[in-house]
């Protein structure tokens, strides 16, 4: 056992990457959306959702070679999906570059059974022990990455050497708005999501906002982006409402004006940026639902005679590009998602929809060069 132990009150300070911390009983639960709200989405979707710690780290200050995270989680897979398909791995972070990736030894999972319904399978603690090299003869900043795929409840933290909240760095805040390609599953652990490679590359702070199915638009999560302060907002939307079938023309451009407006009113100058959805070809010029095929792969529903006003891709990214441009707001852009993944990248989509692991790291380098060049994007201190 590692001698030294973070108190309660010092693992909740050092919580990056979200501003809001559950206590329980036994420890704490970073979530991405405050308790407050995220039960307005209608059903358990969205909750479960933010519960799961995309983009959410520690950062501690120490000297220490190995540190330690004993953490009960809660994963949840699709009926179909193997339990091994989505790990959940923990990534230590010194100087910007990985030391030790670990997969969590056990810990729950929570099986999906079918809609609203949810069966927990196992409640031990998991444990995994992080090598950060050599002990270091100053207190240097370690992140700790938590899982993508899992709701961390953090019941220990310890070390070999002290360890203490890092103070909060000198470095452009990005808040990141999207759906389940910003949340990233099958990415290959936390740091390796297109948002976490291209903050990690950028020296940006990040927010992952991203929320499997359930990017919606919803007017709960603009207050909360609202709310937080900001060098930097991306909303990549489009596709949910689509996957789900949950708009139509009528009320999807409405939606996007009322999620910009409230955003500004609580940050008017801070850039926004409009990113519209990646090339997803079963989607192009048919609506949703998505639904499973008789080949077992996702696909749209190409019946839409009786359902007027459904949106596809050939409709919402001109519409995206369109409002932006009628907003007339220079701190407003438009990006077009088929920059980051396009027509001739969608071999990396495994499911049609989801890009594999190879695919966010394109999608991740593809925007650290289009953002090292953007008038809208944030510099660091001294650059």
């Amino acid at each position: 056992m590692l001698a030294f132990e973070m108190s309660r009150d010092d693992i909740r300070a050092a919580v990056r990457g979200t501003a809001f911390v559950d206590e329980t009983e036994a420890g704490l639960s970073p979530i991405r959306l405050p308790h407050s709200i995220r039960q307005r989405g209608g059903d358990e979707s969205i909750e479960r959702m933010a519960a799961q710690t995309a983009g959410v780290r520690l950062e501690v200050l120490t000297t220490a070679s190995v540190v330690a995270i004993e953490a009960v989680l809660t994963r949840s897979f699709p009926a179909a999906v193997p339990d091994d398909a989505r790990p959940a791995v923990l990534v230590a972070v010194v100087d910007g570059r990985e030391t030790d990736r670990k997969a969590f030894l056990n810990g729950p999972i929570l099986r999906q059974l079918d809609a609203g319904r949810t069966e927990r399978i196992d409640g031990a603690v998991a444990i995994a022990e992080l090598s950060l090299g050599e002990p270091a003869t100053r207190p240097r900043v370690i992140e700790i990455w938590l899982p993508q795929v899992s709701a961390t409840e953090i019941h220990r933290v310890s070390a070999d050497a002290p360890l203490h909240p890092s103070p909060t760095r000198a470095r452009p805040r990005w808040t990141h708005y999207g759906s389940s390609i910003s949340h990233s599953a099958e990415a290959d652990g936390p740091t390796r999501t297109w948002p976490a490679l291209a903050a990690l590359a950028l020296d940006w702070d990040l927010t992952n906002l991203g929320f499997g199915g359930q990017a919606m638009i919803d007017p709960f999560v603009a207050r909360v982006i609202r709310d937080r302060p900001s060098e930097l907002i991306t909303l990549k939307i489009g596709t949910n409402p689509i996957n789900a079938d949950a708009l139509r023309m009528r009320t999807f451009v409405p939606a996007v004006h009322g999620f910009l407006d409230t955003i500004r009113d609580g940050q008017p100058d801070t850039p926004v940026v409009v990113i519209s959805p990646v090339a997803l070809p079963m989607h192009e010029t048919t609506p949703g639902p998505t639904v499973v095929g008789p080949d077992g792969h996702l696909t749209g529903t190409p019946d839409a005679g009786d359902r007027p006003g459904v949106l596809t891709l050939s409709y919402v990214r001109p519409t995206l590009e369109r409002i932006v441009g009628e907003r007339a707001d220079p701190a407003m852009h438009y990006l077009d998602g088929r920059r980051l993944l396009g027509p001739d990248d969608t071999h990396h989509l495994h499911d049609r929809l989801h890009p594999d692991a190879e695919g966010y790291v394109l999608m991740g380098d593809r925007f650290v060069q289009i953002a090292r060049h953007a008038v809208w994007a944030p510099r660091n201190p001294g650059e």
